[in-house]
C-alpha cells in the first residue's frame, strides 16, 4: 500500500494494539495474540499494533491488507528507550511486511548515546515508502520528531517519561490538542489510557486522525482488575 493510502485506511479509524507479556498475561502468547486480532477485525478494526517479530508475522500474514504499526521492545542497560531503539529492529519489521514503524521519538538518550527522535531520519532515508511512527511524551518531542521527518506521531509515552510523570493513569488529551493548534505536519495518533467510549470520542473531538487502544480491549487481567477495584470501593473493602 501506498502511504497515502495507508493513512486513508487509518484515518477515524481504531487500530487495536494485540500485546502482552506471556511472563504476566496467559493471553501474551504468539496464538492467543493472533486471536485478538482476528476478534478486533471482526469488531471493525482498522489496524494493529504489534510488539516483536514472532507476534507481528502471524498477524501481518493472516491480514496482509490491514496497515500494520510494527514495533519492537529491546530493553537496554541504562537507557529508558526500549520501543525499537536501533535500525536492526527496524529491519526485521520491514521485512515483515510492516506499513508503518513505530519508534520512541523522545528527547532521551538511547543505548548508542543518541537523541531517540533520530530514528525517525533513520527510518525515512532508509525506507522513504514506510510511514514513519515517532512515539512521544509531550510537546516538545512531537516539535522534535517533525523536524526530524516523522509522517506520524502518537501520544504513546505521555506519562512514561520522567518529565510527563504528572500524566500517568490518563489519557493526554491536551497534548493532543496542542500538536493539533501547532499544525506540525505529521498524521496524529491518540494512544494510552483510552479506557472508555467517551474516550475514544474526545480524543477525535480534540484533533486526533487515528486512536489505538490496546488494554482496555486485550488485557483481561487489567479489565477484571477495574472492575473488582470498583466493587471493592463500594464495599469498603
Amino acid at each position: 500500500m501506498k502511504k497515502e493510502e495507508v493513512l486513508s485506511k487509518l484515518r477515524h479509524g481504531v487500530i487495536v494494539s494485540c500485546q502482552g507479556d506471556p511472563k504476566v498475561n496467559p493471553m501474551g502468547t504468539p496464538e492467543n495474540l493472533l486471536l485478538m486480532a482476528r476478534c478486533a477485525k471482526l469488531g471493525g478494526c482498522v489496524g494493529f499494533r504489534a510488539n516483536m517479530p514472532q507476534n507481528v508475522g502471524p498477524i501481518k500474514k493472516e491480514f496482509p491488507d490491514m496497515p500494520m504499526v510494527g514495533i519492537w521492545k529491546i530493553v537496554s542497560p541504562g537507557s529508558d528507550v526500549y520501543i525499537t531503539p536501533n535500525m536492526e529492529a527496524v529491519d526485521t519489521l520491514v521485512g515483515l511486511g510492516c506499513e508503518i514503524i513505530a519508534a520512541d521519538a523522545t528527547d532521551r538518550l538511547n543505548a548508542n548515546g543518541e537523541k531517540a527522535y533520530t530514528m525517525m531520519t533513520k527510518i525515512k532515508e532508509k525506507y522513504p515508502d514506510v510511514l514513519a511512527m515517532a512515539d512521544i511524551a509531550d510537546i516538545n518531542d512531537a516539535r522534535l520528531a517533525a523536524k526530524a521527518g516523522a509522517d506520524i506521531c502518537s501520544t504513546t509515552l505521555s506519562g512514561y517519561t520522567a518529565y510527563t510523570q504528572d500524566k500517568q493513569g490518563k489519557c493526554d488529551f491536551d497534548l493532543v490538542r496542542q500538536i493539533r493548534q501547532e499544525n506540525l505536519g505529521m498524521f496524529i495518533i491518540t494512544e494510552g489510557k483510552i479506557w472508555t467510549r467517551e474516550d475514544a470520542v474526545k480524543a477525535y473531538e480534540c484533533g486526533a486522525d487515528c486512536i489505538v487502544i490496546g488494554t482496555a480491549i486485550t488485557a483481561p487481567i487489567a479489565i477484571t482488575k477495574r472492575f473488582v477495584t470498583a466493587v471493592d470501593g463500594h464495599f469498603g473493602k
